[in-house]
């Protein structure tokens, strides 16, 4: 419970994008679990481990900021952000494009 308060008192960029992640990938799988044949499994095993991912992110996340009680997060996650799509937009031929 602690967690879930947590979550809501103190929101980073990252608990946000893994919440609206949990959010569309948990029905998802539901749906593919009762809908997709049993040798289209590939796809369910690919997006569990997606989530978990994802959840290890999260715990990660709320552990820097129980560290960085007094430091901005949101801002150094957003700096950390740009820094990577300005390195990726000039190492992969000044385009954002993922075809």
């Amino acid at each position: 419970m602690v967690f879930i308060s947590d979550l809501l008192k103190k929101p980073t960029f990252l608990s946000i994008v893994s919440i609206i992640l949990f959010g569309l990938i948990i029905p998802l799988i539901t749906y593919q679990l009762f809908t997709v044949s049993a040798s289209g499994s590939l796809g369910i095993t690919i997006e569990v481990i997606f989530l978990l991912i994802i959840f290890a992110l999260l715990l990660i996340d709320r552990f820097l900021v129980k560290q960085f009680d007094n430091v901005k997060l949101s801002v150094i996650e957003v700096v950390l952000i740009i820094i990577f799509l300005t390195y990726y937009y000039y190492t992969h031929d000044q385009s954002f494009s993922i075809g």
